[in-house]
């Protein structure tokens, strides 16, 4: 049995009659009838008995009738996606970032986005976070927020790389520490410092890799924790210090108890990217959300 066949089923089910059903389905009434005629021969059982001018499903074709309604129904449906996903408009979108923070301003626009794009499905993609560009390069991701730093030259050829925002590390202090008194921090000014850092490697810390390391200096002690809000507990315990991206830490400075302090010079400033691989079939909500978070943070 083929799709015509469900078709005709169906349509002449509505329509009580092959004349009407070969109009909806724009065939002549003898196409249909060579149809129905050539599947009743094939399953040897009648499919419509004739009530006078009326053509009454019998059970073997309400049996038909309810596939094909699932069948043509499904069908549809497929179509309809499949030109959606060829405008652009629907599909399933997959992000992360190389820092849990950023989690924190992105939940918000990706509410935003999901009010423009309703038919997108927005995956956050955790376990590749803090390593987005392996998991972007081996397809299981369509978006990937990354600082400067992580963009190395031998990807670069193969991403696209739209940048979304500059931002600052700053060393985040208790109000009575003694780096207060200092306009900006150095290398060497770690030296006597407990450093109360996220749990990752050290060589993939900013501040190890662009100031600490190449200054040849070492933190007297580092903590490691996993949430930002344990790391400020601790800076206000006076139990360490720490450094985070000042718009990360800019909502806990509301009561006066902690203090940043910028490094001397410009090696702690990134600029913040969304890669998304290289490729002229991007479908065109992928685009509008990297534009959409390109044109909405604010910080």
């Amino acid at each position: 049995m083929e799709i015509r066949h469900l078709k005709l089923i169906k349509a002449a089910s509505e329509e009580g009659s092959l004349t009407a059903a070969g109009k909806k389905l724009f065939l002549t009434q003898s196409a249909l009838s060579h149809q129905l005629k050539e599947i009743e021969t094939e399953y040897g059982v009648p499919f419509f008995q004739r009530i006078g001018k009326k053509m009454i499903l019998t059970q073997a074709g309400e049996r038909v009738l309810s596939s094909a309604k699932t069948i043509l129904d499904e069908i549809q449906k497929t179509d309809s996606e499949l030109k959606s996903f060829s405008a652009g408009d629907s599909g399933v979108l997959r992000i992360s970032t190389e820092c849990y923070t950023c989690y924190h301003w992105l939940s918000k626009l990706l509410k935003s986005f999901h009010t423009i794009f309703p038919n997108v499905e927005l995956q956050i993609i955790a376990e590749a976070t803090r390593k987005p560009l392996p998991y972007l390069l081996e397809g299981k991701l369509d978006v990937a927020i990354v600082s400067s730093s992580a963009i190395g030259m031998a990807e670069r050829h193969s991403l696209r790389s739209t940048k979304l925002f500059s931002d600052e590390l700053v060393v985040v202090t208790y109000k009575n520490h003694r780096l207060t008194k200092k306009s900006s921090v150095r290398a060497h000014d770690f030296i006597e410092e407990t450093l109360i850092l996220y749990t990752v490697q050290n060589e993939d810390l900013d501040v190890f890799q662009y100031l600490l390391n190449p200054a040849g200096v070492a933190p007297k002690k580092v903590l490691k924790l996993q949430l930002t809000e344990a790391i400020i507990e601790m800076v206000k315990a006076e139990l360490g210090i720490t450094v985070m991206a000042k718009w990360a830490i800019k909502p806990y400075l509301k009561n006066n108890q902690l203090v940043i302090i910028p490094f001397a010079g410009t090696v702690m400033k990134r600029n913040w990217y969304a890669a998304t691989i290289n490729s002229h079939n991007t479908p065109r909500y992928i685009d509008s959300f990297i534009n959409h978070l390109s044109t909405k943070i604010t910080f």
